[in-house]
Parts: structure tokens; C-alpha cells; sequence
């Protein structure tokens, strides 16, 4: 029988009630939460383990929505000049050129990163397929998308089927686990043909329980190449594949609506160019969007329309993409940056936009993003702050505002960082 261990800290933000607890505790049995209060509420039992944690903020772990782990060793190697269509084919030259011993150490990095920066879960797009067996046995949760791209392939059906057989080959010699589960992730909906998205889609619509993400509507030149079938990307897509059907007169996200893609998806990542009947259809179709503030910026795309994305109850989250287009994969920055550019939304809001939304959309928020009595115990902690003031007596001020690592992390029960 597991030990129950007891957890004390300053404050206590549960992402479940609007306040904080102030000199809380949080009780432990294995994996699971067992009770959240008050220190002077806590009844003392045998066979209890004691851990104070002191001049903390405890929160529930971090969810980045949306990573590429494969990337990390290529921060400031890859320049966006020439446009985000010039930027893409730099990134395939330099996926072509890297090895899978190179992938797997630049995962191990970003892993080792995302941890320290408070991430307990990870939703990684693998173009390698290194980073599966990697998180498998990394100690942090994950969703691994496996992502296909057949732009310049000869055969769609050929293509789905060696993908098919390579899928079952790894997970029969490293089946799921509690903490790492696999999902799908179609590139784009301009990498990917209508042929493989409707080979995708029937097999996703068999096996119901498989998470899927796909990056779009992200740039000007995507809203360029669905709406009038022109422009840079257009021009690329066909000296790659002159056959390749090229959509006009629609947008990023109808275009997955006609493929039947919509009701099969979780996470649509960017969506920085979408119009009312985008934004209608997201929400019909119980989408979660990911922004990722930093390579946003890094891009200079589109302002994020969070406020009528908001309005017509869209969920977002946030993620860090990857280091070929940020600076960092810590998701306090991409709060800060997120907070800069949308200085109407409260610290709170924004909190959960990196623990309960992420839950939710995974199909976990029964589970994840809060501290609550039956939820797994995925938990960070970072040292309170001592400055003076209003907004810094505010805990969910301080950890928009913090820029170190995190001070305590806890994945499934099990500690994974306790810095003195």
C-alpha cells in the first residue's frame, strides 16, 4: 500500500476555487489527491510523510499544448527571412540533415528544459518519431503526435500504409503507458493531400480514443494559398508536386471541414487568420486552439484574436512550438508575452490556459489541471516572492511575473525536483 504523503506550502493556487489557500496543504495517497485545505484543517494519521515546502506557491503542473521536442538544438539557426514560406523550407532542409542520434539528444534537451520551466505535460509533435520512446521513460506525462506530411509524395495510400505499419511496429515493442500515450498529427491542411486526410480521418473515426492535433491557419501566405490559390506558397507547393490540388474561395479551417476533419480534432494550433464562420465552426466542433505567443512573435504574424475567439466560447491554450522560433520552452514567457499582448486578461484566466483548458481538451480535466481531491498529483511549486507592493502580494500575479525554474515538481505523485 502506497505511503500517503502530506505536501505544506504558503499558497496554494488550485485552479479550482478563486482564491488561494493561504498556509494550505495538500494530501497524498500514490498517484491521487486525497484532500485540500487549510494546515490547521489537516487531521494528523499514522504512517504519514511530512514534506513543507515553505515560502512556496503550489500550482498544478504545467501543460504545454503544443511542442517539437526534435527542434530544440536549432535555436537561432534557422532565420525567418523571406517569409514564413521560405522559413518552412529551411526547417525541411535541416530536418532532412539531421540524424536520429542528433533528434534523440535534442529531445532529451527539451525535455530536461521543459521540466525546469515547470511542464509536467507535454504535447509533442514528432517528425522523427524519436521523442515516443524518450518521454516514455522521461518521468514527465506526454502526448506524442506522430506527423504526417506527403507534399512531394507519389502515393497517398502508400504513404498511409508504411505510416500504419511503422506505428504498429512501436507500439507493439513500446505499448502506451499511464503517463505516455500517442496520438496523430496531419502537418497542415496545405502538406497534407485530401487523400491522406480522409485515410486519416477513417482510421481516427475507428479508433475514438486517439488525440489528434494539425498546425493551421498560422501565416498570411496559408490565408493567401486557401482563399485565392496563389502567392509564395502556392508557387512552392507546385514546383514540389504540379499535381497537387490546390483549394481556392475557402480558408484553413473549412478546407478541414470539407475534408470531415473537424469533428475529429482536439488541438488546432496557430489559428492567427480566421474569420466569423472559422471561429463559428471551431466552436461547433469543440476545438481546442493552441497559441503559442513566442513564435508568434518570433513570426510577427497576425495579432490573435483571443477576445472574439473568447466570444464565441472557443477554448485556447498555450504552447511554446519550438525552439527553431522561440527562445525558450517555458511557459511562464509564453504567459508574460500573452499578458502583454492581451493586457485585458486576468493573471487567473491565464493560468488556466497552461493547466485547466490543456486538461480538458487532452479529454483528462477530470484528471489534470487542478488541485483537487481524486486528481492526479502533477505539481509544481515556485519560491514566493519578496518584493513589495499590491500586484506582487497577488499569487497568480507572481507566477506571470516569475522567470526562474521552478522550485518543486511532481509527476504522478512521484517528486522530480526539490530545489533548497
Amino acid at each position: 500500500m502506497s505511503q500517503r504523503l502530506v505536501l505544506f506550502s504558503r499558497y496554494i493556487l488550485t485552479m479550482d476555487k478563486p482564491q488561494p489557500i493561504e498556509d494550505g496543504f495538500v494530501l497524498l495517497h500514490g498517484s491521487r489527491i486525497l484532500q485540500v485545505g487549510k494546515r490547521k484543517e489537516l487531521y494528523f494519521l499514522p504512517s504519514v510523510r511530512l514534506l513543507d515546502l515553505g515560502d512556496t506557491i503550489l500550482m498544478p503542473g504545467f501543460i504545454n499544448a503544443h511542442c517539437h521536442l526534435d527542434f530544440t538544438n536549432l535555436k537561432g539557426r534557422v532565420r525567418c527571412r523571406g517569409g514564413f514560406r521560405e522559413w518552412l523550407r529551411k526547417m525541411a532542409v535541416k530536418t532532412r540533415g539531421t540524424s536520429p542520434s542528433e533528434f534523440r539528444k535534442a529531445v532529451q534537451k527539451g525535455v530536461q528544459e521543459s521540466a525546469d520551466y515547470g511542464t509536467t505535460t507535454l504535447c509533442d509533435i514528432s517528425t522523427s518519431w524519436e521523442s515516443y520512446r524518450l518521454l516514455r521513460g522521461s518521468g514527465l506525462r506526454a502526448f506524442v503526435f506522430f506527423e504526417m506530411i506527403d507534399l512531394g509524395k507519389p502515393s497517398p495510400k502508400a504513404y498511409f500504409r508504411q505510416f500504419q505499419e511503422r506505428l504498429r511496429v512501436l507500439v507493439h515493442e513500446a505499448p502506451p503507458t499511464p503517463t505516455c500515450r500517442w496520438g496523430l498529427s496531419p502537418h497542415t491542411p496545405f502538406t497534407v493531400s485530401k487523400e491522406l486526410l480522409e485515410l486519416a480521418g477513417k482510421y481516427v473515426g475507428t479508433h475514438r480514443d486517439i488525440p489528434t492535433t494539425v498546425h493551421m491557419g498560422e501565416s498570411r501566405e496559408e490565408w493567401r494559398y486557401f482563399r485565392k490559390g496563389s502567392g509564395p506558397m502556392a508557387n512552392r507547393i507546385r514546383a514540389l508536386n504540379p499535381d497537387w490540388n490546390i483549394p481556392r474561395h475557402t480558408t484553413p479551417v473549412q478546407y478541414l471541414n470539407e475534408c470531415g476533419w473537424l469533428p475529429k480534432l482536439d488541438l488546432g494550433v496557430h489559428l492567427n487568420t480566421v474569420d466569423r464562420r472559422d471561429m463559428a465552426l471551431l466552436a461547433k466542433n469543440r476545438i481546442t486552439v493552441v497559441h503559442c505567443p513566442g513564435s508568434h512573435e518570433y513570426f510577427g504574424h497576425p495579432p490573435f484574436r483571443y477576445g472574439p475567439l473568447r466570444g464565441h466560447r472557443v477554448p485556447v491554450c498555450l504552447g511554446t512550438d519550438s525552439l527553431a522560433s522561440n527562445k525558450a520552452l517555458s511557459l511562464f514567457r509564453e504567459m508574460r508575452i500573452f499578458k502583454k499582448n492581451q493586457p485585458q486578461v486576468q493573471a487567473e484566466e491565464i493560468l488556466s490556459m497552461v493547466t485547466v483548458k490543456p486538461a480538458q481538451a487532452l479529454g483528462l480535466g477530470h484528471q489534470l489541471g487542478r488541485i483537487k481531491p481524486g486528481y492526479l498529483a502533477d505539481l509544481i511549486g515556485i519560491p514566493l516572492s519578496q518584493r513589495k507592493g499590491p500586484k506582487a502580494a497577488d499569487p497568480f500575479d507572481q507566477v506571470l511575473r516569475y522567470r526562474g525554474k521552478v522550485s518543486f515538481a511532481m509527476v504522478q505523485g512521484e517528486p522530480r525536483l526539490r530545489l533548497t
